[in-house]
């Protein structure tokens, strides 16, 4: 008789178990002690492997699966958080869903088919309508992670606004002079000219332009699967098709990802180089305006690049 279970081993030890004994000139046998060993083996692997199951796997699955239909599963709880929001009064999720519908272009979509409608911020966390909290691990896109309410970026935001709001680099202001000098000392070599944009997309299209006025050539290298923006020349230098619209996009290449995981020649950095020596080499006039790329590719899901690349 033999009782099947996800585990093989224990399918072959149910069906040991239930069989009838053999004689005692059959126990004696070679294959009988063959037998024995086998079995012994497969309950010592058995008892491992319940072990590392137990070890290994997260508990709420199972959990999840023994409550019944009427009780809510039980998920870890955020820790205690001394603070509440204060009671929203605008308009429900529904309304704003409409009016997005009506005045905003399709193309800005949400998450989940019941999309959050998120109110306010304390820190790191984020509260909806009804005041339920959450952890915000989204950071604005990973854009402006530095929560919410923070003392100290209220308190400069405040004092900038009750100084002056907004004035143009046309007269002189030491704000933006301060800013880009303490920007400039974080970078590296000689790398002091700072200019100010509104977006990665505007600061990439302004990479790209100045590279390319500079260099005086027109190609532009990047990668397969990367993000770069989705403005007129940012479009082109984005090599993932549901960020890109059907216009005209030149002048760039895109070279083979080193993907570590997926990519074609796995983590060998050095032959995703020789792929961008080829591009340069016999796709263009063997020189180009520049090299974009992400050192940890953030829109085509957190990839690092090969070692060596």
């Amino acid at each position: 008789m033999a009782i099947y279970r996800r585990d093989p081993s224990v399918c072959l030890l149910s069906y040991l178990h239930f069989r009838p004994l053999p004689s005692e000139k059959l126990q004696r046998s070679p294959e009988m002690q063959r037998l024995v060993t086998l079995t012994s083996r497969l309950r010592t692997v058995k008892d491992q492997f319940s072990r590392c199951r137990r070890r290994c796997f997260s508990p709420l699955p199972e959990q999840a699966a023994s409550v019944s239909k009427d009780e809510e599963p039980s998920f870890p709880a955020l820790p205690y958080f001394d603070y509440s929001p204060p009671r929203y009064t605008g308009p429900t999720a529904e309304e704003i869903i409409r009016k997005r519908k009506e005045f905003l272009s399709p193309s800005m979509f949400c998450f989940y088919k019941k999309p959050l409608n998120i109110v306010h911020g304390k820190m790191q966390y984020l509260f909806d309508e009804n005041g339920r909290r959450y952890l915000d691990g989204f950071g604005g896109i990973a854009t402006v992670s530095c929560g919410h309410g923070h003392p100290d970026v209220v308190r400069a935001i405040v004092n900038q606004t009750n100084n002056i709001q907004h004035s143009t680099i046309l007269y002189l202001n030491h704000a933006i002079a301060h800013f880009a000098e303490a920007l400039a000392s974080k970078m590296p070599g000689d790398l002091k000219v700072v200019f100010f944009t509104n977006s990665g997309t505007e600061a990439n299209e302004l990479a790209m332009m100045i590279a390319r006025l500079y260099t005086g050539c027109q190609d532009v290298i990047s990668l397969r699967n990367a993000y770069h923006g989705n403005a007129a020349g940012t479009m082109g230098a984005t090599a993932m098709c549901n960020w890109k619209f059907n216009v005209v996009q030149s002048g760039v290449h895109h070279t083979q990802n080193p993907d570590p995981y997926r990519g074609a020649f796995g983590s060998d950095g050095e032959k995703y180089a020789k792929d961008v020596e080829d591009i340069i080499r016999f796709g263009t006039s063997g020189h180009v305006a520049g090299f974009i790329f992400e050192a940890i590719q953030g829109v085509g899901g957190i990839v690092e690049l090969a070692p060596n690349y």
